[in-house]
């Protein structure tokens, strides 16, 4: 700008006549030099805060008629017009004091300003935008079978409900495997129930048979015990025939020997008689008597024989009993063996058939332990909310996405946490950011010329960048908010969106001011 110094004398109409000082200032100066004009940059004219002052400068003596009244033309009156009578009576007749108040106006001003300067600060802050999150991890979502997505329920930002259904894989597949499994359990069962039938029959009919064969055993028993004791009354009847035929014969004897003394008797009576010493009475009697016991001998010895005939007949059939009763003892061991090979028999197949319903069942259980997995596996296609919160993500969007075992589906942010601000915070600004450093939280959907700041600290910094889409390189900043200064915003929500102004360091106003002249000074221009 160009600072010219012109003459202090004015029109007398309306302007303000020089005074005699001001006309010996004019006479000192009458020999100096033309006036010169100062060129001077408007960027160095400029002061921040301060008042654009000018001093005189006389380059040659001023003539009388510099000094005198001079003719300007009129102010306009439709510019004078829009002013009061008295700011257009100062304005005509200026204070001659003004310019010094200006000027010590203008020092006090600049004192002022550079003691604030240097005692005043300023916060340097790194600005860094990020949402709201709970604190702490989020539940991931993924299935436990990889699958192809039939239809997706929820968005990103949107609140769900513990067991909410997220997203669901297709399941024709897995139900034709279930049903599959159902008819493979069905056979089984039925294999089963034949099975077990088959038990009960074979064991009824081993016990039937065994009661037959104990029936028998029984029966053999009781004949071979008649037998016994037809054995014993044969031996019996036997022993007293013996006993008859013994007296008999001792009868007999005796008969014998009384016969052959009646022979002898009877031939000394006959020689009697025949000699007439006796009557042939007593010869006769004598006879009669011999006869009798002949006969009597003869009768006895009837007897004995008939008693010898019944002990042989006796015998024979005890021989005849005895071998009836080892028949009957044999017909025992047999059945005996019968009844044991049978029960064997009847016991091996029992236990063929419980090898069996064991493998059977085994073979249900397996089955019905893969109908299970295949119905939890049919449960697990449907994708839940595992607590109350926010989707913060969500990795699917289309029906028929494929998806793997373990992919993540969606994250679900617990709203029982307290929230924080997560936050993306340039490389540029993260120099000296460090935690617990203070910081300023603007809501966006909150203006804080409204609602105010929200206060918050850095509890978090990412050890290493990230990559960002939009901003590059970044750090992941966790900043926990102050319930008592956000007290004041409405209800904060999960997803909300915030510039966090990070307060990195402070410093002087005066050296603040002062980075220009030393970036000047590093780029080699020299003040």
């Amino acid at each position: 700008m160009t600072i010219r110094i012109e003459s202090l004398s004015y029109d007398r109409s309306n302007l303000l006549i020089a005074p005699p000082e001001v006309d010996m200032f004019a006479h000192s100066f009458r020999d100096l030099p033309p006036p010169i004009e100062l060129e001077i940059e408007s960027e160095i004219a400029q002061l921040y805060g301060g008042t654009v002052a000018s001093s005189p400068v006389m380059s040659q003596p001023m003539s009388q008629s510099a000094i005198e009244p001079q003719t300007r033309p009129e102010a306009n009156p439709s510019l004078t017009s829009r002013w009061s009578t008295s700011l257009q009576t100062v304005l005509d007749r200026p204070s001659p004091t003004l310019p010094d108040r200006l000027v010590m106006g203008g020092v006090i001003f600049c004192a002022a300003f550079a003691t604030w300067a240097m005692t005043s600060q300023m916060e340097e802050v790194g600005r860094a935008q990020g949402r709201l999150m709970p604190q702490g991890e989020s539940f991931k979502v993924h299935p436990a079978i990889s699958g192809k997505i039939a239809r997706v329920y929820v968005h990103e930002g949107q609140l769900v409900k513990a067991g909410q259904t997220i997203a669901e894989l297709d399941n024709e597949i897995a139900l034709n495997r279930l049903e599959g499994l159902r008819q493979e359990r069905a056979s089984y069962e039925k294999e089963l129930l034949q099975t077990d039938a088959l038990i009960d029959k074979t064991q009824l009919e081993a016990h039937t048979r065994l009661a037959i064969a104990h029936a028998e055993i029984r029966a053999q028993e009781a004949a071979i015990a008649q037998a016994q004791a037809k054995i014993a009354g044969q031996d019996t009847t036997i022993n007293q025939a013996e006993e008859r035929a013994v007296t008999s014969q001792a009868v007999l004897s005796q008969l014998q020997t009384d016969a052959d003394s009646q022979k002898e008797r009877l031939a000394r009576l006959k020689y009697l008689v025949d000699e007439g010493a006796l009557a042939r009475e007593q010869l006769f009697q004598a006879q009669q008597n011999f006869g009798d016991r002949q006969r009597g001998i003869t009768q006895q010895m009837g007897e004995i024989q008939q008693t010898l005939a019944d002990s042989q007949r006796s015998r024979s059939n005890l021989q005849q009993a005895i071998a009836e009763s080892q028949g009957l003892r044999a017909q025992l061991t047999q059945r005996y063996a019968e009844g044991q090979n049978a029960q064997v028999q009847a016991q091996q197949t029992i236990q063929q058939l419980l090898v069996q319903q064991t493998q059977i069942q085994a073979k249900l259980q397996q089955s019905q332990k893969r109908l299970q997995q295949a119905q939890a596996e049919i449960k697990q296609l449907t994708l839940k909310a595992p607590v109350d919160g926010v989707v913060l993500s969500l990795n699917v969007r289309n029906r028929g996405e494929m998806v793997q075992s373990g992919q993540t589906i969606a994250e679900v942010a617990s709203q029982a946490a307290p929230l924080i601000l997560a936050a993306a915070l340039p490389t540029r600004e993260a120099g000296f950011v460090k935690v617990g450093d203070p910081v300023q939280i603007k809501f966006d959907a909150y203006p804080y010329q409204d609602y105010g700041i929200v206060a918050g600290k850095v509890t978090t910094i990412s050890p290493d960048v990230k990559v960002d889409q939009r901003l590059g390189a970044v750090y992941r900043v966790e900043i926990a908010i102050d319930r008592r200064s956000s007290s004041q915003v409405t209800r904060l929500k999960i997803g909300q969106t915030a510039t966090a102004e990070i307060v990195i360091r402070r410093r002087a106003v005066a050296d603040m001011l002062l980075d220009p002249i030393r970036q000047m000074q590093k780029s080699g221009l020299n003040l």
